[in-house]
């Protein structure tokens, strides 16, 4: 009778398995939270320093600077290319109803043209970055409009890549470097430094921006959470289609995202680039105290 009352081994449900390929997005969203608490400040550092030497005059920082861009160009695409052809067998060999072009969100207009609208503010970003790294220089307006143009170009190309990537190839890769397991390893590294690339351009942003650092702190979380969102599922996309419905999918991007909002609400300027959450905590603390210490002496009788 004790028999009876057990579930089904068919009804127990078991923890997602977090190595498994289907659930690579929320893997890569855990490496990402610990990333942003351990080796962001490191890396904000380095690339604040990489642009005050490109504003100098550095050319080396200045090439630097270009090769970051570039790669957060051409590594979605990398991405995209090398894991299809294991995406689309994975889904075969899982019997899976939902196809990627049975997939409605993805077949539809909206989705690349947010995808494409992301990309194309990024590359206005950095092309009008480059114009500030010339002042009055005629070679820095050619330089700036030349990216800008190129980014265009590249942009389009790049989202009409990204979502091919979710209809199914009609015939086997040429190459067996594509048919190769290796070849998905080497798309979702790409993805992931991708990831950090644009995890550094955002808290650079949080940096230089006053509207990430200034005002109160509801509308500093408000700001933070959309933009963060919009660049990281814009990089995550790749595996949206394997985990989207997975509630625990929303959990994980906020998860790895959750470390610069709360740097941003509660840090301020000064910790905007903090490496752990504990002194954003101490700091927003602090500056509450520095508030109230400051109201009370104008408060005072002169």
């Amino acid at each position: 009778m004790l028999n009876d009352l057990q579930p089904s081994p068919a009804i127990v449900k078991r923890p997602a398995n977090i190595f498994a390929r289907k659930h690579r997005g929320m893997l890569i969203d855990m490496l990402m939270f610990l990333v942003n608490v351990f080796l962001m400040r490191l890396l904000v550092r380095v690339f604040l320093d990489i642009y005050r030497q490109a504003s100098a005059g550095d050319a080396i920082a200045r090439f630097g600077l270009l090769l970051f861009y570039l790669a957060l160009l051409v590594l979605p695409s990398l991405g995209a290319i090398l894991k299809r052809w294991h995406f689309h067998q994975r889904i075969k060999q899982r019997g899976e109803a939902e196809a990627a072009d049975s997939w409605l969100p993805f077949g539809c207009i909206f989705i690349p043209a947010i995808y494409l609208i992301v990309n194309m503010c990024i590359t206005l970003g950095v092309a009008l970055t480059f114009l500030d790294l010339f002042p009055g220089s005629q070679f820095g307006e050619t330089v700036g409009v030349s990216l800008l143009l190129f980014g265009i170009v590249y942009n389009v190309f790049q989202t009409v890549l990204v979502f091919r990537y979710f209809a199914p190839p009609k015939r086997e890769p040429k190459s067996a470097f594509l048919r190769d397991p290796r070849s998905e390893s080497l798309g979702d590294a790409c993805i992931f430094l991708n990831l950090i690339l644009y995890q550094v351009l955002l808290n650079w942003v949080t940096v230089v921006y006053p509207g990430f650092h200034e005002g109160k702190a509801t509308d500093r979380f408000f700001t933070v959470v959309i933009f963060a969102l919009l660049i990281y599922i814009t990089g995550r996309i790749f595996f949206l289609v394997e985990d989207l419905r997975h509630p625990r999918t929303w959990l994980t991007i906020l998860l790895a995202n959750s470390p610069l909002v709360v740097r941003v609400v509660l840090g301020g300027p000064a910790t905007a680039t903090a490496g752990f959450l504990i002194p954003a905590l101490i700091a927003g603390k602090r500056k509450r105290f520095y508030i109230r210490q400051s109201r009370a002496l104008n408060s005072l009788p002169r």
